[in-house]
Parts: C-alpha cells; structure tokens; sequence
C-alpha cells in the first residue's frame, strides 16, 4: 500500500490549476489578510508587528492602530506586508484597520503579549477533552488574556484512506487552516492539553495576555518540520530531499511509509493524481512538507518561543535515533531562521516510558541537547508515561514542567526549572557517589521508598542492578567490593522502575554516565 499512490510520476489534479487560478484572482480582487491573522489574537510584545495578506496589484493600504499610522503597497503580484512599532503588553483590547480604496478591513479585540508556538506530533495536539484532569480544567476560570489558535489540517494521519476532496488540499498554501478564539469551555476543550496548562500556568504567574499557537500534526516526523534546504544544506540529512519518492525512501520509518500510503491510496482508484512533485506525492510526513505548510508562512511573525513535543516517529529504530542526532539540532536551527530570532527559547518534551525498545536511547539524546544546545530547555516526563498506550492521558504536568521552563528563562533568580540533573559520580570507600543538581535542596523519592531504577557497568560490559539511599544532594550507590563499576544509569529501560525527584516532586531524568 505504501508504494502504491506513488509508482507514476506524480501529477497535480487537472482541476486544481484552473480551481487556484480562479479563487487566486477572487482573492486579489480585493484585500485579504493571512489565514493567520485574525479577531481576538495575541501579538508578541515589544517586537514590530507584522502584517501580510493579499490585495490587487500596486494597491495602496493604510493601516491604523490608534494614533499610528503605516502605508504600504502591494506587490506585481497582489502580496502585500506592512510593519507596525513595538508595543509593550495590554490586556485592554484594542483594533488594527487596513484599508484600501473604499475597502476597510478591521482586527478587532486584539491583545499584546507573549505567544507561543506548540508545534510536534500528536501527543502535543491531544486535546484537553480526553485529558484525565479536563473536568477541572474545563471548570477553571482562564479569564479573557488567554487566546488560542487552533488549527485544522484538510487530512488526519490516522490510518485511513483520504477522500479526493482531501487529496485535493494537499498543498501548502491549503492544507491548513485554522482560527484565533477566545478561550471559551469549547475553544479549551479542542485544544492542546499541554498548550493549555502550559498558557495557563503562564499568564498565573506573569499577569501578561498569552496566545498558543497549535500546529502540531499527528504522526509527523521531525524531519518534515525541517525547511528541504535547511535538509539538502546538511551532508548527513541530504538524502531525505533527494530527488525521487520519498514513500521509498529505506531511510523512512515503516510505520510513516505504511500510514501514509494508506492516505493516499486512494489515488489509484481514481482517475486524479495527488499534488506534489519530484520528490513524491504531498503529505504531512514529507520531508520539509510541515515546514512550508505551517512555519515558513509565520516567518514575519515573532514569537516568544516553541514548545515542542515530539519523537515517536523518529525513534522507533536505532538508525532512526542515530538520525535524530543530526535532525533535532538542525530543527531548531532552521526554526530560528525562519522567524529570524537567533537566541528563540526552544522548550521540548523528553518521551516518557513505554514499551519501545529504542526510546532509552531516545531520551538519552534528549537529555544531552537539553544541556549542549543554548537556549533549549527540557521537559522530564519518565512519571507520567504509559507502558503500552503511545497517548498517556496526564497532560497537566507535563504543560506545568514546560511552563517553569518558559518562567526560569525570565526569571533565572527563581527556583530550578527542572528536576535532579546528574553532574558526576565517583567511586569511594562507601560506594559509587552520584552529585546531583537541581534538587532543591534535597533529594527524594516520590513513593517515599529507597531509590530504584540505579545500574552499574563494569568495564566488560556487564551490567549489575544495585541498591542505593540518598544523602543530601547525592546518591549513594552500594555494590560487592569485587565489583569494578566504570559506568552508571539510571532509569535505562523502555519502561523503568524508577522513582527518584527532588524536594519539589520533580522527576530526575533518565541518563547513561561514561
């Protein structure tokens, strides 16, 4: 099924050039804004703002917010942008007009603060409502400075075959689309359970209007959220845009070849072909496909930074993994680029447990971007994991963790953003001694019971589970004198038995120390 939709050279439906061309001259018959701009949305603070649209050639426009004034012009070819002075966060509502000729268009009940793009696979879409807490979340009061972008994409990857019509918005300037809301019980409920405790437990603590943008798409591996040149720039990730189906491409997981193919199998039932071009038919799991449908159209916007979840489709085989090395900090490299903030706070989710052999390995990697790559911070969920559902349902500490991630970047001076972080270990006369930090102040368990989950590793290999007891700052690791330990781990298992946090609960993170 996989290869089946993609054996021919792909072809763009007959209809779609006509259809385009039609709604491209509707459109610019008059002015329109971005499907990104809309009532109710949250601007970044004390950056320029930015607008983009569409409008008939050389148009002249105005545009209005309060006393200030702009003029611009649209291009040949109907594209039009305009920038307004920074602005320091309001929670009072205000109005942004653009106007041309005798056409006004109006942004009304707009706020100024801080947004966030939520961006990853499915785990980061899961939507409040089959969240275990949603009861109380949906009976919370968020107030009015808390707006949500939600976003709709033409096709789900669930496994199933996609209609025509679906087929037929396979194109990046179509296939998402979505809304600024308020946050209302139903907006709440649709949406992102980690973007709302995150923008929730946010705006608590720092009193400033705070808009989420959720474009994160199920199934999606992360090399589809990187730009093809940014891909084809890198000698080590160059052959995922190499010219040729990328449904075939062996470097591709099986499941995104198998889920994918399902899509779009119905392509060879009917007499159409899919949108897509040298490189093989449109899909969300495309390389570089995500990027130019949801990131590379925000380019002129700011943002106060990403939250990212995501990981299971890149993980799922030690090639994979070894992949992953050279995509994840090519992501947000190119993430940066792209919205022009070289220093973006870039905040991640470190996979939890569950059944899969390779994830050890995964989260291990996570762990040591999280403290080489600046501005990048990580968010430990080994506690909050499920040993065979790929969807565990408690979404509100992982958002809580993310947003004492974002409130430590303001605020350095305030508590540890995150759990015990091993810093060294050494053989003594008692043991095997782990330093920690992060701890506030002291080490705990969240059972009340001695630490589990400790290994050592003998210079031969050999691996020997051991007890241990906290001390302090430190873990005291108790072995046979006749033991030789050389390495230590904790928590190194698909689902591990493991149990160590610091005074506030926080989990430690899983790590392998050489």
């Amino acid at each position: 099924m996989a290869g089946a939709a993609t054996d021919r050279q792909v072809r763009v439906l007959k209809v779609i050039p006509a259809l385009f061309l039609f709604l491209t001259s509707l459109a610019t018959s008059q002015v329109t804004l971005s499907r990104f701009l809309g009532d109710h949305m949250v601007i970044q603070r004390d950056q320029p703002i930015a607008l983009w649209g569409e409008a008939p050639p050389r148009a002249r426009l105005v545009i209005r917010m309060g006393e200030t004034q702009v003029s611009t012009e649209a291009d040949p070819a109907g594209s039009w942008s305009a920038e307004l002075p920074p602005q320091p966060a309001t929670g009072k509502p205000f109005s942004i007009t653009i106007q041309s000729g005798v056409q006004t268009l109006e942004l009304q009940d707009l706020l100024m603060g801080d947004v966030w793009i939520c961006a990853g696979q499915s785990n980061m879409d899961f939507p409040l409502s089959r969240d275990q807490d949603r009861d109380k979340a949906l009976s919370e009061t968020p107030g009015d400075n808390l707006r949500l972008f939600h976003t709709r994409y033409a096709g789900s990857s669930a496994g199933r075959n996609w209609d025509a019509a679906t087929l037929a918005q396979l194109q990046p300037e179509s296939f998402l689309q979505g809304e600024w809301t308020r946050c209302t019980p139903e907006a709440m409920a649709r949406f992102s359970a980690v973007g709302y405790y995150f923008g929730h437990a946010l705006h608590g603590e720092l009193g400033v209007p705070i808009g989420l943008m959720d474009l994160a798409a199920g199934g999606t591996p992360t090399e589809a959220w990187i730009s093809r040149s940014a891909l084809a720039g890198n000698p080590k990730t160059r052959s995922l845009v190499e010219e040729g189906n990328w449904l075939k491409n062996p470097e591709l997981e099986v499941w995104c070849q198998t889920r994918a193919g399902q899509n779009l199998g119905q392509s060879q039932a009917k007499e159409f072909e899919i949108p897509g071009d040298a490189r093989g038919p449109n899909h969300p799991f495309k390389p570089g496909f995500m990027a130019l449908t949801a990131l590379k159209p925000l380019a002129r916007t700011s943002f106060c930074g990403v939250l990212w979840y995501q990981g299971e489709s890149n993980a799922e085989s030690s090639a994979r993994v070894t992949q992953h090395a050279d995509l994840f900090p090519l992501l947000i490299q190119d993430m940066r680029d792209n919205f022009r903030q070289p220093d973006m706070p870039f905040l991640f989710v470190q996979l939890p447990a569950m059944g899969r052999p390779h994830w050890p390995l995964f989260r291990e990697q996570q762990r040591i971007f999280s403290q080489q790559l600046p501005h990048v911070a990580m968010a430990v969920t080994i506690d909050v994991g499920h040993p065979t559902d790929v969807h565990p349902r408690q979404k509100r500490p992982v958002g809580l963790r993310l947003a004492r991630l974002a409130l430590h970047l303001t605020k350095p001076e305030g508590t540890a953003p995150t759990g015990p972080t091993i810093e060294r270990f050494a053989k003594t006369k008692e043991g095997l001694r782990i330093w920690f930090a992060n701890t506030a102040q002291q080490l705990a368990t969240r059972d009340q019971a001695p630490p589990r989950g400790f290994e050592i590793i003998e210079s031969d290999g050999t691996v020997h589970g051991v007890q241990a007891r906290m001390e302090g700052a430190t873990v005291l690791l108790l072995f046979p004198s006749t033991l030789n330990p050389v390495e230590v781990r904790y928590a190194w298992a698909p689902v591990p038995d493991c149990n160590l946090t610091d005074a506030r609960g926080l989990p430690a993170s899983p790590f392998w120390a050489r």
